[in-house]
């Protein structure tokens, strides 16, 4: 019995640490794509917190937030990719909270899969990229065609020097 206890408490020891350092892992990755043969320069994503529904497969989905950049444009955009059907129409309201503030509500292009939606380069991108860099947490919610509202959640830690690298190969 005593042998294991001492399994168990090393076991303890072990673990204890290396759970409390994946807890601050870096929530953003950047992806270089000037040779992928695609639009896109390159890409920063971030993984919503936790996730929602996918009603059309009964599975649960980690929406995605992407900020980037497209050749021969030289602003920057952003697009969630919500991995699961959010509408037909073109365009949709989302509410964007800033640590916890009141939602504005922001008009979104959806493709032509209803599951991603995006801003045209410029449009309030810049704006609002401008404001992420100064927060740690940000709040969306949309709603689904015929569907209560969804909310997710994004840890913005270490934006800013992302962003930072983002523009460093959008600009070459």
């Amino acid at each position: 019995m005593k042998i294991f206890i001492k399994i168990a408490y090393l076991f303890i020891v072990i673990t204890v640490p290396i759970n409390q350092s994946l807890g601050q892992e870096d929530p953003w990755r950047l992806f270089d794509k000037r040779h992928m043969g695609g639009n896109e320069i390159a890409e920063l994503t971030n993984t919503a917190e936790s996730s929602i529904d996918n009603s059309d497969y009964s599975e649960k989905v980690y929406p995605e937030l992407s900020i980037y950049c497209e050749e021969d444009n030289p602003n920057i955009s952003i697009k969630i990719n919500w991995k699961r059907y959010i509408s037909s129409f073109n365009r949709t309201e989302i509410g964007i909270s800033l640590d916890s503030k009141n939602y504005s509500w922001l008009s979104f292009n959806l493709d032509k899969t209803g599951q991603i939606s995006f801003q045209n380069p410029g449009t309030h991108s810049n704006e609002l990229i401008n404001k992420f860099k100064k927060i740690t947490k940000l709040a969306v919610e949309i709603e689904p065609y015929s569907e209560p509202p969804i909310n997710v959640y994004f840890n913005l830690s270490g934006f800013a020097s992302h962003l930072e690298k983002l523009k460093s190969i959008c600009s070459q």
